[in-house]
């Protein structure tokens, strides 16, 4: 079986998932197009469109527009990530349509994202202001655009966490599939805090600062120096392995404090055995597994879950350790490659999940 994965590598996935993939025998590409430089390429090749303005963007997809066709060609099943296509005007869906190519769009946030119904239940998304890095992106026409394009293109709808499921439209994906976010296990090795370390290291890498909560972040940081002996660092525009090195350095991490729900950032550190605090809303808890072990905090009282931390490096030590062992059971990527073969195999058989 060829699965092609295109056009995004949204928090590396699009490479894990390659990998998982090939190693369980499946004959997997990925083409993406200009990823970030916190983004893991290995496994996929990367082709530059430039996304403006419109005369540079047309010349880079008429370049590369007949390798991307062939790449569509060749796959039995096509993985599309983020509700995006690599060629403008959607060419490259529609060329997936005509060729009657099966496949399945995995949508992971911001693509669509309702504001009004992700506001409905998460105070600090409501708060937010026109700063918001994702504004533009979201609102509900532009949800129901991207979600009919993929469903008018017989495209099944898969989704790596509940957080998403409020913003499917029912009457274009009715049931959607569920399958958890990836993490290459090998890349990390298990790091635990030092239960001995007098002045532990708390670590916020935010690649977006207002939806990641980062004023929370300083202002609880600033608090709390008051009172304990520990170092601080944040992450920004760093190379993917510079910034993984500091993350291993660190004694806790910090994640993010709007969206409500965990992403890669914390799962990532979570591998390396890292305690991890960060916001889930009251909505998604159920949905987590019970042996969930990251800190539930929000921006009013992070100051003191933050504190009790701090003073027990023991604490620490164990719950990087039941961190690392919660990835390795929910979000292993080979295990979780092996349900996806079966989705590809149904959809390739003409079954829509």
């Amino acid at each position: 079986m060829r699965v092609l994965h295109l056009p995004l590598n949204i928090a590396s996935q699009a490479s894990v998932t390659v990998r998982a993939l090939r190693s369980l025998g499946v004959d997997a590409r990925g083409l993406v197009v200009s990823p970030a430089i916190i983004q893991s390429a290995e496994g996929l090749e990367v082709i530059r469109i430039a996304s403006r303005p419109l005369r540079r963007r047309l010349v880079d997809a008429l370049r590369h527009a007949p390798h991307v066709l062939a790449a569509i060609r060749w796959a039995d099943v096509l993985h599309w990530h983020y509700g995006a296509t690599a060629l403008p005007f959607r060419l490259d869906l529609h060329w997936a349509r005509a060729l009657r190519r099966p496949g399945l769009v995995e949508f992971w946030g911001s693509d669509i994202r309702i504001p009004e119904v992700e506001a409905a239940d998460n105070p600090y998304y409501a708060r937010l202001g026109p700063d918001y890095e994702y504004a533009h992106a979201e609102s509900a026409a532009r949800s129901r655009h991207t979600q009919a394009l993929f469903a008018r293109a017989g495209v099944a709808c898969l989704l790596p966490c509940h957080s998403m499921r409020p913003h499917v439209q029912p009457d274009l994906f009715p049931h959607p599939c569920m399958v958890r976010q990836r993490i290459w296990l090998p890349e990390f090795t298990p790091r635990p805090p030092d239960p001995h370390r007098q002045r532990p290291l708390l670590v916020h890498s935010p690649s977006a600062p207002v939806a990641k909560g980062t004023a929370a972040v300083l202002a609880a940081v600033e608090r709390l120096k008051l009172q304990y002996a520990f170092d601080f660092r944040l992450i920004q525009n760093l190379p993917r392995a510079e910034a993984l090195q500091l993350v291993a350095d660190a004694d806790i991490y910090l994640d993010q404090f709007v969206l409500g729900g965990y992403g890669l950032a914390a799962l990532e550190a979570m591998a390396l055995a890292k305690p991890v605090v960060l916001y889930i809303k009251p909505s998604l808890l159920a949905h987590y597994p019970a042996d969930l072990p990251a800190i539930n905090a929000d921006q009013e009282n992070l100051v003191e879950v933050l504190a009790p931390l701090l003073a027990d490096g023991g604490r620490r030590h164990a719950i990087g350790l039941r961190g690392r062992a919660y990835v390795e059971r929910y979000h292993d990527a080979m295990m979780i490659g092996r349900q996806l073969i079966g989705i590809y195999e149904e959809l390739r058989g003409g079954g829509r999940r």
